[in-house]
């Protein structure tokens, strides 16, 4: 990586702050009225305009840009990019600005109405989600497109040659620094792994299984011992709906689960019998792989039923080796699978 050795401005502005601000920054370089002041910015501020804009419109030519506003924090939206205001054209890019953190409580779905109530028909907004940071699906993203780090790097690398700027090429930098380092798991010991090596595993092994399995996914789960990041899949439940089956990686922990209903859960009675489906499904799938061992928790409404303690398959150079870690995934999900059905007969 280039200008490794100066401090870079972003490794320490690391909040969604900082990003609302090079958002704001870089969007309204792309006004014409800047065009003379640096040419080379106002193209890429431009460039990068229009790159969220074709989320939407997917043939949106950046000469179509006569003037750019933008407000920070309207509405509580992060950041407002108004193009051509005041005019048949006009466009409102509502961007919803994330980092490391997700959406919550249908803010998304708030920030498109209110902003169309303040006077912009739905074909003329054009709602992002900016998402620099790591984050598996977004499949509640309702109206808002997802622009992610890929897409932003894409933009500044283009222009990486001609813009001579120090916020710019510290942004730029700060994202490539993310990329990488997310990639890098495969090229170390295990333990050396931080909280990315973590994460860039999981990435790939959502690629791998939500293909076929819409219910799979990951994050960081805080708890009191410290937390973990998690990634579970392979979720399937009896007729009855009372509960479902499902596999979960905390860590280098391979664990087999059990979440129930919020019906069942809290019913009288519920403890009780959700200490037996916990005996039941331990007995079962420790007959099957003696490998596995009880873990003893307390009845909650997602327990553990068995796990395998540093169930990574590890290379002898200390690094994970990836293929036969998939293997032993697919082989879980067969142990699962004989389980159900041996719980399923036996009419639990």
């Amino acid at each position: 990586m280039e200008n490794q050795n100066r401090p870079n401005l972003f490794n320490y502005a690391t909040s969604e702050l900082s990003q609302d601000a090079f958002i704001c920054w870089l969007a309204a370089w792309a006004d014409p009225k800047w065009k003379d002041a640096d040419p080379a910015l106002h193209q890429a501020g431009r460039d990068f305009v229009a790159s969220m804009i074709r989320k939407v419109k997917l043939e949106y030519d950046p000469t179509s840009i006569k003037t750019v506003d933008v407000r920070r924090q309207v509405k509580f939206l992060d950041v407002l990019i108004e193009v051509n205001k005041d005019t048949p054209d006009k466009l409102a890019i509502l961007v919803e600005d994330k980092t490391h953190t997700g959406n919550h409580s249908d803010q998304l779905n708030r920030y498109f109405k209110q902003v169309g109530e303040a006077g912009y028909e739905s074909d003329q907004m054009i709602p992002i989600y900016f998402k620099t940071g790591y984050q598996s699906n977004f499949d509640t993203l309702g109206e808002f497109k997802p622009y992610l780090r890929e897409d932003c790097l894409a933009v500044l690398l283009e222009h990486k040659k001609a813009v001579r700027n120090a916020i710019y090429e510290d942004f730029l930098m700060r994202l490539e620094q993310m990329q990488t380092v997310v990639n890098q798991f495969s090229n170390k010991a295990l333990n050396e792994w931080g909280p990315l090596d973590w994460q860039g595993l999981f990435m790939v092994l959502y690629e791998t299984f939500s293909k076929e399995d819409n219910k799979a996914d990951w994050k960081y789960i805080p708890n009191a011992s410290g937390g973990f990041f998690g990634f579970w899949w392979d979720f399937l439940g009896p007729a009855t709906g009372d509960y479902w089956s499902y596999l979960q990686w905390e860590n280098d922990k391979l664990c087999y689960k059990i979440g129930y209903s919020d019906k069942f859960y809290g019913a009288e009675g519920w403890e009780n019998k959700a200490q037996e489906f916990k005996k039941a499904w331990s007995e079962v799938l420790l007959s099957i792989d003696p490998k596995l061992s009880k873990k003893h928790t307390k009845i909650s409404q997602t327990m553990t039923v068995a796990k395998l303690d540093k169930a990574l398959s590890v290379k002898a150079d200390g690094k994970l080796d990836l293929e036969q870690t998939i293997s032993k995934m697919v082989n879980a999900q067969e142990v699962l699978q004989q389980a159900r059905q041996q719980i399923n007969s036996s009419g639990k």
